[in-house]
């Protein structure tokens, strides 16, 4: 076989070196393309199928989210309310706890008394200054002309009985017929003597006049029953002086009593009678 000569080699090894650098090249090439392919396809892919999914599913749990917080919302809405609901009713029934412990109270301090417990069963708005009716009657023993009073003081007289039930006059009513009978104790010890006559809208307070118009009653004075007049004893606080009014001569004509400080506010009475009283 013919040697090549030295020129022969070195074309043939340039040829080699080309046809390899060419090779690699094109392979590169195929590869290049093929990653670009294939990078396309995954931003379709993403674009079309997966981002549009996961968006939705996105919504669909943001939806799911909020609809459950309004749920939340609601129901702590409904705690809320109830929360305020028990509160009112837990101050409603220590009101009336305590308006019947005073009651109770009163009861053990005039163990001498006829003294009949009882609820208030009716009091309309439209003569609510002006009678109530109470849970008691002439089969528990109640009379006319009998007092009634709250776990303060006097509220009432009774007018009418029933079997079970009665009808109490206010001394805030305007259709009271009966003066009731009182004493103021002045600070000398001594007393003087009174009548409860009417109510004043106006002032909110009883007119009283007095027996002895001489007497030295000043603001703050305590108001009692006198026992004098009516079924009832003496000793049940009526109010308290709010102002005397005199005339020229400076002779009292006039005391004003302010009523006890649950007049408008009460759920319970106590009917009270004198001892004997049957």
């Amino acid at each position: 076989m013919r040697r090549l000569n030295h020129l022969q080699r070195v074309l043939a090894i340039l040829i080699v070196i080309v046809l390899g650098i060419g090779t690699c090249m094109i392979g590169l090439r195929q590869q290049a393309l093929s990653n670009m392919g294939y990078s396309a396809w995954t931003y379709i892919q993403y674009g079309l199928i997966e981002y549009p999914i996961t968006s939705l599913a996105n919504v669909f749990n943001d939806v799911a989210n909020l609809w459950h917080q309004q749920d939340d919302n609601e129901y702590l809405k409904q705690e809320l309310a109830e929360q305020k609901s028990y509160k009112t009713l837990y101050e409603e029934e220590s009101n009336k706890n305590e308006e019947l412990e005073k009651l109770l109270d009163v009861k053990n301090s005039n163990s001498s008394m006829k003294m009949i417990s009882c609820s208030v069963i009716r009091r309309s708005s439209e003569t609510w200054n002006q009678s109530i009716t109470i849970s008691a009657g002439s089969s528990q023993g109640v009379k006319v002309g009998m007092l009634v009073q709250s776990s303060e003081g006097m509220i009432g007289l009774v007018t009418k009985t029933q079997v079970n039930t009665s009808t109490v006059e206010l001394l805030t009513s305007e259709n009271l017929v009966n003066d009731i009978a009182v004493k103021i104790s002045l600070q000398d010890g001594s007393t003087v003597e009174g009548v409860i006559q009417s109510y004043d809208p106006d002032r909110n307070e009883y007119s009283m006049s007095l027996f002895n118009n001489d007497a030295t009653v000043t603001s703050g004075q305590a108001v009692a029953t006198s026992g004098q007049g009516g079924n009832y004893p003496s000793g049940i606080f009526v109010g308290t002086v709010t102002e005397v009014e005199r005339d020229d001569s400076s002779i009292i004509s006039t005391v004003y009593v302010k009523p006890v400080s649950n007049m408008q506010s009460f759920k319970y009475v106590m009917v009270v009678g004198n001892g004997d009283a049957s």
